[in-house]
């Protein structure tokens, strides 16, 4: 097997959007998935100049269940923050995950090291390529519509550092 495809591998294996088949909607009233996007905290971040609501996935499920079947609707011009407890290499995918979406990987300290544009409903694993402690997903297009690039920062509340042991 290629190096660099057993990487991707277990890259895919650490994290990421996976989940179990037959999820729906984000819907509260929707008991087949297991966090409604309206029953989880947000925090507003900062990127590119724009202070941007994002859900937050503090929690191996939450960060498993990810945005998997939420419309570009629902999405709208909000965003998922994964919170970690270290910084490592990252891998995320876009199993049943319907809408296009945009990944800003950052260290704990917000300097952003790898940005991606992910296709709804692929298994390719999309890299952090360095350590990273964070993960922002926001609407396909948004970084690139703000010019946020690696080397930028991520502005991250003091208080989501208190939400991940």
């Amino acid at each position: 097997m290629r190096p660099n495809l057993l990487v991707a591998i277990l890259l895919g294996l650490l994290s990421g959007c996976i989940g179990t088949p037959g999820m729906s909607s984000s819907d509260s009233s929707d008991p087949l998935r297991t966090f409604p996007l309206d029953t989880l905290e947000t925090t507003t971040v900062t990127l590119g100049g724009r202070a941007i609501e994002a859900w937050l996935a503090d929690t191996d499920e939450k960060q498993t269940e990810g945005l998997m079947f939420v419309t570009s609707e629902e999405l709208g011009e909000r965003g998922m923050l994964f919170v970690f407890s270290d910084e490592r290499l990252r891998g995320f995918w876009m199993r049943n995950t319907v809408t296009s979406l945009d990944i800003a990987y950052a260290r704990m300290d917000g300097t952003i090291v790898a940005t991606h544009t992910m296709p709804p409903l692929t298994l390719r694993t999309f890299s952090s390529i360095e350590p990273a402690m964070f993960a922002l997903e926001v609407r396909a297009g948004l970084l690139a519509e703000l010019g946020v690039e690696a080397g930028d920062r991520l502005t991250i509340p003091d208080s989501v550092f208190k939400t991940r042991g």
